[in-house]
């Protein structure tokens, strides 16, 4: 919220209170269904690719070195994995930052994700992986 109009939203609480007013309850749950899709989608790739990059690598090392050099091997696999996971998660990530941060453009992801590739193309998609994946490698470094 403050992101979006730092003058009217002021504090946390002030913001609550100015879109239960100006949405009701309802306001509260905008965007969650691209959020439980999205998240999903991002979970079951992380884990699931997780265990097939970590065969995969451990194989093409061969056992004597897939055990020397675990870690690493593990690391390139978890790697690997968030890859594929965060291209699951950001189409639903898009949808749903619009669809919070720019009334009417749509209800929800039915409508939206349709409307966002009308605008933006799916190379538009591609964007917003690459700003989402630098937004959060901002965030995980301002926290140290």
């Amino acid at each position: 919220m403050f992101q979006i109009d730092p003058a009217k939203y002021k504090s946390i609480t002030s913001g609550f209170g100015i879109l239960a007013k100006e949405q009701g309850v309802r306001g509260f749950f905008r965007g969650w269904v691209p959020t439980l899709i999205g998240y999903s989608a991002q979970g079951a790739c992380k884990f699931g690719f997780y265990e097939f990059f970590k065969k995969y690598y451990s194989d093409i090392a061969g056992p004597e070195y897939a055990q020397k050099y675990k870690t690493l091997i593990y690391l390139a696999g978890s790697a690997s994995a968030e890859v594929i996971a965060d291209v699951a998660l950001c189409p639903f990530e898009a949808v749903k930052v619009r669809v919070q941060t720019q009334p009417g453009f749509a209800r929800g992801l039915s409508d939206g994700l349709p409307k966002f590739i009308k605008s933006e193309g799916a190379l538009g998609l591609v964007f917003h992986l690459i700003f989402f994946k630098f937004a959060l490698i901002y965030a995980c470094c301002s926290v140290l």
